[in-house]
């Protein structure tokens, strides 16, 4: 998984990726990026947050404020960091538009296959 936080001129203040071996779908591997995504904005101490993913699932979950079973602990992690930041938006973008975080995701991966 892979996030960028950037500032509302565009400019990076951080990106991060990570991997986990054994992630039960897209679904899931796009919750935790959000969570972890939340965990580093709360430690820039940041006030507002607009974030963007291409997991039109996701987005509308949040959006509804409904529970998924197959992510519901990273989901309640995540509503939970949420309340950190006001206002706090999360807005679907196009995984094309998302090339970005993809690409670190897609890195994670690579090195996770060449540590297995």
């Amino acid at each position: 998984m892979g996030w960028i936080i950037k500032t509302a001129a565009g400019e990076v203040l951080c990106r991060g990726s990570s991997n986990r071996s054994h992630v039960c779908s897209a679904l899931m591997a796009e919750a935790l990026a959000l969570r972890e995504a939340l965990k580093k904005a709360q430690e820039l101490n940041l006030q507002s947050l607009q974030v963007f993913s291409n997991s039109q699932v996701l987005v509308s979950t949040l959006d509804a404020g409904m529970d998924l079973n197959e992510i519901a602990g990273v989901l309640q992690d995540v509503k939970s960091l949420a309340t950190l930041f006001c206002p706090l938006s999360v807005v679907f973008i196009p995984h094309v538009e998302n090339s970005q975080a993809d690409t670190l995701a897609k890195s994670s991966i690579s090195r996770l296959l060449n540590v297995v």
